[in-house]
C-alpha cells in the first residue's frame, strides 16, 4: 500500500495541534489542582484562625467538679497544660495515666494541668472517668462550651501548654504521652528560674 505523501506544513501543523491539545489539557488539570490546593489552604487557614497557637492564652474561669471555681489567671507564674477531654473519647483514655503522671512528677516544681471536660452526656460519666484514672488535677465541666469555643477546640483531646507569663507555647492535637511533653514542661519550668 502506497502511503500518501502530505506536505511538511500539514504534518507539522498536525503535530503542533496535538501538542497544543495536550498542553491545554495539562494546563486545565494543573489549574484545577492549583484551585483545589488553594481551597484547602484557605480552609486550613480559616480552621486555625483565632485558635491561640502562640501569644497570650485567652483568660477564662471554670467551675470544677469539686465545686470550686478557678481562673487561668490563678496559675500565672506556673506552667499550665490546658487539656480538653471527654470520657467517651478513646485517645483521652489513652492519655489519662500519662497526664496524671506528669501532674504528679512536676506539680511541686510549679506545673499544673487544668482538665476541661467537653461534649459530655452527663457529669456522672466525667466523674467516673476521673475516678477510674485517679485524676487528681483540677477538672471542670465546660458548660455551654465557653472555654472550648474560646480556644476553638474541634474535638478532644487537644491541649495547650502555657508558660509562666500566660503565653501559649505548644499546641497538641491528639493524645499526649509522658515522653512527648515532659521535655517541654521541664524547659518552661527552667525558664522561670
Amino acid at each position: 500500500m502506497k502511503r500518501e505523501h502530505r506536505p511538511d506544513f500539514l504534518e507539522a501543523g498536525s503535530a503542533q495541534a496535538k501538542r497544543k491539545g495536550f498542553s491545554l489539557a495539562s494546563l486545565s488539570i494543573l489549574a484545577a489542582m492549583a484551585g483545589l490546593a488553594l481551597s484547602l489552604a484557605l480552609q486550613l487557614s480559616e480552621r486555625n484562625r483565632g485558635r491561640p497557637l502562640s501569644g497570650p492564652a485567652p483568660a477564662f474561669e471554670l467551675g470544677l467538679f469539686d465545686g470550686d471555681n478557678i481562673a487561668l489567671a490563678d496559675y500565672r507564674g506556673g506552667v499550665v497544660l490546658l487539656n480538653f477531654w471527654a470520657s467517651w473519647c478513646p485517645p483521652c483514655r489513652d492519655e489519662a495515666l500519662d497526664l496524671q503522671a506528669l501532674y504528679s512528677d512536676y506539680r511541686e516544681a510549679g506545673f499544673t494541668i487544668i482538665g476541661v471536660n467537653m461534649l459530655e452526656s452527663s457529669p456522672r460519666k466525667a466523674l467516673d472517668f476521673m475516678e477510674e484514672f485517679g485524676l487528681a488535677y483540677p477538672n471542670g465541666e465546660d458548660i455551654e462550651q465557653r472555654v472550648t469555643k474560646l480556644y476553638r477546640v474541634e474535638g478532644p483531646p487537644e491541649s495547650f501548654l502555657i508558660d509562666q507569663a500566660g503565653n501559649v507555647r505548644q499546641f497538641y492535637i491528639g493524645s499526649i504521652n509522658y515522653d512527648r511533653v515532659s521535655g517541654a514542661i521541664e524547659a518552661l519550668l527552667a525558664e522561670g528560674r
